[in-house]
Formats: C-alpha cells, structure tokens, sequence
C-alpha cells in the first residue's frame, strides 16, 4: 500500500476515534458520573468498566487503520497491586486496562491532564489516579503518590522513566516515584512491558501513521517488595533490567521468548495470568 493510502486510512482511522471519543464523552458526562454521585459504592465497577469499553473500542478503530495489537498475560487487580511498566506510546495505558482484570488499575499522571482534556480529565478523577508534578513540587508529587499507594484499591500503574522514549529503549527510571509507591505499602509488584508503538509517540503521529504500530504488551510477575527498605532500590534497578532483558528477546536477541534470567524477589512465574487462551489475546478482548 501506497505511503499516501497509509495516511488516508490513518487519518480515517483517527476521524473515527474522535466520533467515539464525542459518544463516549456524552456516556460519561450523563452516565457514569451521575451514577458515582448516587451510588458512591459503584464508583469503581462503572469507571473501570466504561474505561475498559473505551480503550478496546480506541484499539479496536485504530487496528482500522492498519496497527496491530497484542496482549499476554492479566493483571489481577481484585486486590491492590503495583504494576510498573515501560513507555512508548498513549496507548500503552489502553493495553494495561485491558489486561488488568476485573478493575481499571488508577496510574499516576501529570497534573497537566487534569482539567480540559476530554474524557481523561473526569475519568483521573473517577480514578483517584495521583495527579504529580515533580519538577515544580517535588514533594508534592511524593506525597500524591504515597497517598494512591496506601488507598487505592485496585492497583496503581506508574512509569518511572518519566516520559515516553523516542527510540524504543529504555530511558532511565527516575525512582523517586517508584520508590515513594514501594516504600508505602508491601503488595505484589507486576511488570508490563510494552513494545512496538514508540514510531508512533504523539498524537500529531498518530494522525498519519497508525499503520507503524505493531503493539506487544506482555505482564511478568509478580515480584516481592524486599522488607528491607534498604534494599528498594536495588529491586527498582532489577525492575528495569528484566524490561530491558525482555525487550532484548522480544526483538530477536535472543532466538525464542524465553523466560528471564531467576529474578531475586520473584514470588510467582515470570508471566502473569493463568488461563492459557488469554495469553495471545487480540482485539476485541474477551469479557472487554
């Protein structure tokens, strides 16, 4: 196919996403957030499920426009969990409510998302997803995302690299984040590593461009917060390793996707989920 009939289905693509987002927007505004006003104890079950329809719906549209996506493995989110994870693109959060199972895990966000971004800025509050800005108030941010750590009920999602990469590797984890949440609460950590979508980073991209994803999300885990505080640190510095060691092998390093080197603080297997026909999951999901 033609680079310009790439764009055209690309640009039709994203056309349809914004007729979904106008739809979804009058849900939300007229549905689910009168529904949490009323029913304070149904919060969690209406947002993570609009959420959940949102994202495969997105996903759905995208694949229209030529991306591919792809999920292993499930996030069990009936309990509070930390989930950790790489960054590549805005869809990135789509594939971890997805995987997560049954709720929508919140994620710590920037505060520039607050306010006048549609349906993100009421669905953070929905959430109770921690609002940070570490380079004005540093402490501020910390506290934000103790907070979310010790309350939330469902999980909380965080990318300590901070930003989304340009290349597709790694960038450096910036662990004042990541420490603050493993040093609140000791509950079980899962990894997503993520795959496939950095040619695709910004929404200006995305608008000509869809056809370049071919987004792979994959959990491993879960891992055991060391009871030593001393020692969290190093568990955050094995944390990226075992991304960058499973990005090694996604992407042919290695011949096969085999499991990663023994992890010190493993308490599980290596890939979470347990029911072998969700392991290799495309669009629309199962029970989504």
């Amino acid at each position: 196919m033609s680079s310009a009939l790439h764009a055209v289905r690309s640009f039709t693509s994203m056309l349809l996403v914004g007729v979904y987002f106008a739809l979804g927007s009058v849900v939300l505004r007229l549905g689910v957030i009168p529904a949490s006003w009323l029913w304070p104890g149904l919060r969690y079950p209406l947002t993570s499920r609009y959420f959940k329809i949102m994202a495969a719906g997105i996903l759905a549209l995208l694949s229209l426009g030529g991306a591919r996506f792809r999920r292993r493995g499930t996030l069990p989110t009936a309990t509070p969990v930390f989930i950790v994870a790489n960054h590549q693109s805005l869809v990135d959060i789509l594939q971890v409510a997805l995987m997560a199972r049954p709720r929508t895990p919140a994620y710590v966000t920037r505060t520039r998302y607050a306010r006048w971004v549609p349906l993100v800025s009421a669905t953070l509050r929905l959430l109770r997803c921690p609002l940070v800005d570490p380079r004005r108030d540093p402490e501020g941010a910390r506290t934000a995302i103790q907070r979310g750590a010790r309350e939330l009920p469902h999980g909380l999602l965080i990318f300590p690299e901070g930003h989304r990469t340009s290349d597709g590797q790694v960038r450096p984890f910036r662990p004042r984040g990541l420490e603050a949440m493993l040093s609140t609460r000791r509950v079980p950590v899962y990894l997503v590593v993520s795959d496939g979508g950095w040619r695709v980073a910004r929404f200006t991209d995305l608008l000509w461009r869809v056809h370049l994803i071919d987004h792979t999300s994959e959990v491993l885990g879960p891992y055991e917060i060391p009871e030593n505080p001393d020692e969290i640190p190093a568990f955050i510095r094995s944390l990226r390793e075992t991304i960058v060691t499973r990005l090694a092998e996604r992407r042919g390093e290695v011949a096969a996707l085999t499991p990663c080197a023994p992890f010190p603080w493993n308490s599980g297997g290596t890939t979470g989920g347990s029911d072998p026909e969700e392991e290799s999951e495309d669009l629309p999901p199962k029970g989504a």
